[in-house]
C-alpha cells in the first residue's frame, strides 16, 4: 500500500513497536521486534454497490444449498502434469498397423500386397496328396505347397545409383508399387556402394509397374536405370 502525502511533520504518526518472542529450530527463544506506523487513508466506495450487498436472494438462488450459484471460500490449487503435453502428442501421431508407416489402417496402399505376402509365407498345414507319408515327415522346399522357384522371383536391377542412397531409402522409393521381399545394395571391400542394387517383388506386376515409373526416375541429382536383373545359368 501506498504511503499517504503528507503536508506536515506533525501529521507523521508515531512509530510503534511489536516485540514477538518465538522459539527457533534448536528450541531458543528469539525475540522479533517489528516497528511500524498507521497512516489513515481514504478509500473512494461505490454506494450501489453496497445497497447490492444488502439484496435477499431472489429466483434460482432463493433455494437453500444452491451450490450452482455458490461461491467456494476455499482455494483449489490447479496441479498440471508435465506429462499432459507429451501424452497429447502420442495420441496425435496415426500409425499403420500393416507397413507401421503415418497414415490409417484403412486407407493403407499396401494392405494387398501385404497380404498376399503373408498367404505365400504362412505354412500349409495339410500336405499335397503325393508327399503324404506321416505329420512329421519331411517334405522338401520345392516340393512345399506355395513354393516359389528363385528364377520365377521378379527381381529387378537399379543402376546408375547414388552412393548415398541406402537400403531403407529403396525400399521407401519401390514400396509404392507392391510389397517388396528384399533389397540389396553391393558394396567394396571398403563399404563403398558399388553404384547398383537388387530389388525383388513378390509379384511380376510389382516389378513391371516399377519399371515404368522409376526407369529414368531422377534421384539424387542421377537418373535411375531399372530393368529385370539376368538370372545366373544353372550348371
Amino acid at each position: 500500500m501506498a504511503t499517504p502525502a503528507i503536508s506536515k511533520w506533525s501529521d507523521v504518526p508515531q512509530e510503534k513497536v511489536q516485540e514477538v518472542i518465538v522459539k527457533n529450530e534448536k528450541g531458543e527463544d528469539v525475540k522479533i521486534i517489528t516497528t511500524y506506523r498507521e497512516y489513515q487513508v481514504l478509500v473512494m466506495k461505490n454506494k450501489k454497490v453496497d445497497e447490492r450487498k444488502k439484496w435477499g436472494k431472489f429466483g434460482e438462488t432463493n433455494e437453500a444449498n444452491c451450490l450452482s450459484n455458490t461461491s467456494s471460500g476455499e482455494e483449489v490449487f490447479l496441479t498440471l502434469s508435465r506429462n499432459s503435453v507429451s501424452e497429447e502428442e502420442k495420441k496425435d501421431v496415426i500409425q499403420c498397423r500393416n507397413c507401421k508407416r503415418n497414415h490409417f489402417t484403412s486407407k493403407c496402399p499396401y494392405k494387398d500386397a501385404l497380404e498376399l505376402s503373408q498367404k505365400l509365407n504362412k505354412p500349409e498345414k495339410e500336405d499335397r496328396p503325393d508327399n503324404l507319408g506321416g505329420g512329421n515327415r519331411y517334405v522338401a522346399p520345392s516340393q512345399r505347397v506355395g513354393y516359389q522357384a528363385a528364377a520365377e522371383v521378379p527381381s529387378l536391377i537399379v543402376n546408375n545409383l547414388s552412393s548415398n542412397a541406402t537400403e531403407k531409402d529403396l525400399r521407401d522409393l519401390f514400396l509404392r508399387f507392391g510389397y517388396v521381399g528384399k533389397v540389396t545394395i553391393p558394396k567394396l571391400n571398403d563399404g563403398t556402394p558399388r553404384g547398383f542394387a537388387y530389388v525383388t517383388y513378390n509379384e511380376l506386376r510389382c516389378a513391371e509397374e516399377a519399371i515404368k515409373g522409376l526407369n529414368g526416375h531422377r534421384y539424387d541429382y542421377l537418373v535411375l536405370s531399372v530393368d529385370f536383373a539376368k538370372k545366373k545359368p544353372m550348371n
